[in-house]
């Protein structure tokens, strides 16, 4: 199994440095994208995949068999459906939305006598734009969010680990998008048009989707995440930059300088509420120094003094 290449830093200079577009972590040819995480130490799995997060540990009908796929698909289609019905009931529009296509792919019933049996790999492409709709409203699916943007990363890596009372150091994922061999067959990059998906937008985002076999009455096919998956394939595309999540607030200022905030980024109500919550976060976490520091946050301050990290 190859190894996965990290980039363990202590200051946010130097992580700040790594990330940006002028360094090349793979090399001039390559385009990587990149992903946040509030924990060095979590594995890029999907968020549906985490623990007992999958929707069909609450359905009564598949709690004994929760691992088995057909089960899994089931309930994921049932979940897409309701998303689907609530967006109607709300008087909003979801991708590729006909009759036809809530009968072929949102019946769960339907899915599975149909649908499911002539295929191989879940989920499959006519799931990609509901999917990835739901996905950046809240609802757990198989996708990862990621950037063409360093710094968004960095935002949602720090913005995430102020909250973090566990994690010691958050991450910088970085996932080179060209092709490189051994391939990398099971793995997708989805992107969706910005003009249906404000989120998107703003945030220079695409989704990978890591495809896995099923069989009726058996569990999905190992590995379940993408690290696991790169690394046993032997493929060097990913690496990871660390830092201590005690520099967090001052990635966020960073960021803050760069325009980049989650207000710019969620570009609504709840995005100018979560940055004056990450701002407050901020303040928790910091003092007042003498000046040999960068600030860990952009408001004005005393003469003479900045802002420096708390320790803990």
């Amino acid at each position: 199994m190859e190894p996965i290449k990290e980039y363990p830093v202590t200051a946010a200079e130097k992580f700040w440095e790594l990330l940006s577009p002028q360094r090349y972590l793979f090399s001039p040819q390559n385009r990587p994208i990149f992903r946040g995480q509030a924990d060095a130490d979590w594995k890029l799995t999907p968020s549906i995949l985490r623990g007992q997060d999958h929707p069909v540990y609450s359905a009564m009908l598949f709690r004994r068999s929760p691992k088995q796929s057909d089960h899994r698909i089931f309930v994921e289609v049932a979940s897409l459906q309701t998303f689907a019905q609530y967006c109607d009931s709300a008087g909003l529009r979801i991708p590729s939305d006909s009759s036809d296509f809530r009968s072929r792919f949102l019946d769960p019933t339907k899915v599975m006598d149909t649908f499911i049996f002539q295929r191989k790999l879940w989920p499959s492409p006519e799931y990609y734009e509901i999917m990835a709709l739901a996905q950046h409203h809240g609802l757990k699916t198989r996708l990862l969010d990621w950037s063409h943007r360093s710094y968004v990363a960095a935002y949602f890596a720090a913005s995430e680990a102020v909250f973090n009372k566990t994690a010691k150091r958050l991450a910088v994922w970085a996932l080179d998008t060209q092709t490189s061999l051994p391939r990398l067959e099971n793995l997708e990059f989805i992107r969706v048009p910005g003009g249906n998906n404000a989120n998107v937008a703003a945030q220079a985002g695409l989704f990978t989707l890591l495809m896995q076999k099923y069989a009726r009455g058996s569990a999905f096919e190992e590995p379940d995440n993408h690290c696991d998956y790169i690394a046993a394939s032997g493929n060097k595309s990913l690496a990871k930059i660390t830092l201590p999540v005690s520099e967090a607030p001052k990635i966020i200022d960073l960021c803050e300088r760069h325009g980049i905030t989650a207000a710019t980024l969620f570009p609504d109500f709840y995005g100018a509420a979560r940055a004056a919550a990450v701002h407050q976060a901020c303040w928790a976490r910091t003092e007042w120094t003498n000046g040999q520091d960068i600030r860990a946050k952009t408001n004005p301050v005393p003469r003479g003094s900045l802002f420096k990290n708390r320790k803990k």
